[in-house]
């Protein structure tokens, strides 16, 4: 249950890709008001390039899409969208030693580009870095002017659960809802932590403000079932019953519910 989740809280990352032709995603970084600036944005041409590479990219032309990415770089090689766009697209064609190497020069060229940083804090932690993935999450989040701050935050906790470090991962989650308690997925996953740590009852708010919020999943139903079995909530546990095998009647935890209910 888990791994679909963070699976699909980490492909969020590679999203990001329209802001590869956008700028450079950063600040400046130092501590005046006039240092709050984005970064100024490199040659024309080798911009015109990278926004034709992510056209062919998002089209599903990779070989063009690499030509125009790499005509942009051999113009201007300190074009952080440009390092950060091919970064993307050698993941996307499993060269991974590629594009470790340009996400690193783009983060390198502009340490505060928090779209590349959190897109390379979601390819290391599919490698299973998960330290170096959290490091680069926390670069992100540093950039006060980031407006996709929710999304890393997701990335991270979904990131810390995959590396079993359910304290971060909850962490993330709490500070997410501070400022959005109606995020479903952070809601989600706190049902899932507390119930995983037999807190019941904090589990029992988590998913009934989650089916408050956004339609309930086959996973998020299964999650109040097993909250209901154990608080003796039968009303509960009928309705996320009923609806578990009348709208999610193929899925895994459907038959989860009919092989528990035969024991």
């Amino acid at each position: 249950m888990i791994k679909k989740s963070i699976h699909a809280g980490l492909v969020l990352s590679a999203l990001l890709l329209v802001s590869a032709c956008s700028g450079s995603g950063g600040y400046s970084g130092g501590d005046d008001e006039t240092d709050l600036i984005i970064q100024p944005k490199g040659d024309k041409l080798a911009e015109t390039n990278v926004k034709l590479g992510v056209g062919y990219m998002q089209q599903g032309n990779y070989e063009y899409a690499l030509l125009k990415f790499r005509k942009a770089l051999e113009i201007d090689d300190n074009l952080p969208n440009g390092h950060y766009a091919i970064a993307l697209l050698y993941d996307r064609l499993g060269k991974p030693n590629a594009a470790a190497k340009h996400f690193e020069r783009a983060t390198e060229i502009n340490p505060q580009y928090s779209d590349a940083h959190n897109a390379y804090a979601a390819f290391l932690c599919r490698k299973k870095q998960y330290d170096r993935a959290d490091e680069k999450f926390r670069k992100a989040l540093a950039n006060p002017l980031y407006r996709s701050h929710a999304l890393v935050r997701v990335n991270a906790g979904l990131c810390a659960l995959r590396a079993g470090n359910t304290k971060r991962a909850e962490n993330y989650f709490r500070n997410l809802l501070k400022g959005n308690p109606r995020h479903a997925t952070a809601l989600f996953q706190m049902a899932k932590i507390n119930l995983d740590a037999q807190r019941f009852l904090q589990a029992r708010g988590y998913i009934q403000r989650y089916g408050a919020v956004t339609k309930h999943t086959a996973q998020s139903l299964l999650v109040g079932l097993k909250i209901e079995r154990v608080l003796g909530g039968k009303n509960d546990l009928a309705k996320y019953a009923l609806l578990l095998q009348h709208k999610f009647p193929d899925s895994d935890e459907s038959q989860e519910l009919l092989e528990s209910e035969r024991r």
